[in-house]
């Protein structure tokens, strides 16, 4: 039944703009609504209000009231995401019951894992976070207090076969402490996407998030600072030749996807002589993003 679901899910996904994994997004956006940018499309709440501000996606707890989204297309086994994030201050330890989750996997439009939330200290820290492996509420809380200000790195796993999440910070390898999420009843659930939410919590806190990576592998989310695809060029640009040349210190084949200013999937191809056609597409300025053996980047193009 779960394998006639992901086929479900995967033919499904034709239907709509999404990426590919491993995909990363360092949110280097003009201030303003993330929605529009690099295939990020809304899913709840007032459009608009989920900001992006000095290159972080700013999710914040209280009126705005946006959930955002990033399709991809369904894989089997396990899901990663990787994300920067840092909590401003409050001025005092964070308190109350009410601890919402900020970001999450999707199944389909309504169905949330991996939740990663917001919770408070468990000794003299400002805060803490948790993971629920479907819950609204935290099932496990990171032993080690946080502080306000302070960036971190979250990796959330999904196990799409046994149902359970598992949550890292600041690890370098996948051997490091851990917690895990409920062991919830097997099989799990085929995940085609990756949100950011809004909502009303006990202490409406913003949380600051930069240098996201999607993955299938633990390796493909560790770093953004070495997730970067080694040696990257790309010529002409801006270019009026209907096309461009891409290179890197790799000979692998490159994922190429385009995206227009409202969001919109223009390109998507493989690359192996290194030429990407962009004749098809109209004047004007994209977004590429490249992926090219567990690393990737993305970059402006401006067609004339």
């Amino acid at each position: 039944m779960k394998k006639l679901y992901f086929l479900f899910l995967l033919f499904c996904s034709f239907c709509f703009a999404q990426v590919t994994l491993p995909h990363n997004d360092g949110f280097a956006y003009a201030d303003g609504s993330l929605i529009g940018n690099g295939g990020w499309v809304n899913h709840n709440g007032t459009s608009g209000d989920l900001l992006v501000s000095a290159g972080k996606a700013i999710v914040q707890h209280g009126a705005p009231s946006e959930d955002a989204k990033i399709d991809f297309t369904a894989v089997s086994g396990c899901v990663y995401f990787g994300l920067d994030f840092s909590v401003d201050d409050l001025g005092a330890p964070y308190s109350g019951a009410d601890n919402e989750y900020f970001a999450h996997f999707m199944v389909g439009t309504g169905s949330f894992r991996g939740r990663l939330d917001i919770v408070p200290p468990s000794a003299s820290g400002d805060y803490s976070v948790g993971i629920a492996t479907s819950s609204g509420t935290a099932d496990a809380v990171w032993a080690t207090d946080l502080t306000f200000g302070v960036t971190y790195r979250a990796i959330v796993k999904y196990d799409q076969d046994s149902n359970q999440a598992q949550l890292w910070i600041n690890a370098t390898s996948e051997g490091d402490t851990s917690i895990l999420g409920a062991d919830e009843t097997d099989p799990g659930n085929a995940i085609n996407a990756f949100g950011l939410r809004q909502s009303d919590s006990s202490e409406n806190e913003t949380v600051r998030v930069d240098n996201l990576y999607l993955g299938a592998t633990f390796g493909a989310v560790l770093s953004a600072k070495n997730k970067q695809i080694e040696g990257f060029s790309m010529y002409p640009n801006p270019t009026n030749k209907g096309y461009v040349n891409m290179s890197s210190r790799s000979n692998s084949i490159m994922e190429v996807s385009v995206y227009d200013i409202l969001g919109k999937q223009v390109v998507n191809t493989t690359v192996t002589n290194k030429g990407l056609d962009v004749s098809s597409l109209n004047a004007g300025v994209y977004i590429m993003r490249v992926a090219q053996d567990e690393a990737s980047i993305t970059k402006k193009i401006v067609i004339l």
